[in-house]
């Protein structure tokens, strides 16, 4: 574990392909809880979390602005706890913010709207948590693909035709 003010080298980063994955609770199923006591969403551990790394080009995927349903909007539109949200954005109990990333909820595997796995924006704009992500660090380095968020609900299925 590194002192608080430190971090560790790009050349150690790059070492363990690990950090090429986002924030998580470990190797457990984990459920966003949601204030009513409802799942909101479920994750699976760092060996299914996706990348934000372009495999060609190496730059990190970063959304360009906040989703409409981001966990970090004012009012809290998924209903997250405050503990939750706090690990979401990776403040740890001392306070110390950890060096890991959050994919955006839309950009998760199978979203709706095609869109590769990216960092939150929430994140990737917050001014203690974006300085420390290895991620936000290594596309200060080798550069930002942004995306764009979703406009709308996700597309739906058109309408089945009929036999004829």
């Amino acid at each position: 574990m590194q002192p608080d003010g430190d971090f560790i080298s790009l050349a150690d980063y790059l070492a363990d392909p690990a950090n090429y994955r986002p924030r998580s609770s470990g190797g457990t199923v984990v459920a966003a809880r949601t204030r009513d006591g409802t799942d909101w969403a479920v994750g699976a551990g760092d060996d299914e979390a996706p990348s934000v790394f372009d495999d060609v080009t190496g730059a990190v995927r970063v959304m360009s602005s906040r989703c409409g349903t981001c966990i970090g909007r004012a009012g809290n539109p998924a209903g997250l706890t405050d503990r939750r949200r706090d690990e979401l954005l990776g403040r740890r109990d001392d306070g110390i913010y950890d060096e890991g990333h959050t994919v955006c909820h839309s950009t998760l595997p199978g979203n709706a709207y095609g869109l590769p796995p990216a960092v939150c924006a929430w994140i990737a704009e917050h001014p203690q948590a974006a300085p420390r992500s290895h991620a936000m660090r290594m596309a200060a380095r080798a550069g930002v693909q942004y995306a764009d968020p979703p406009a709308g609900p996700p597309p739906t299925d058109p309408a089945p035709r009929a036999a004829g």
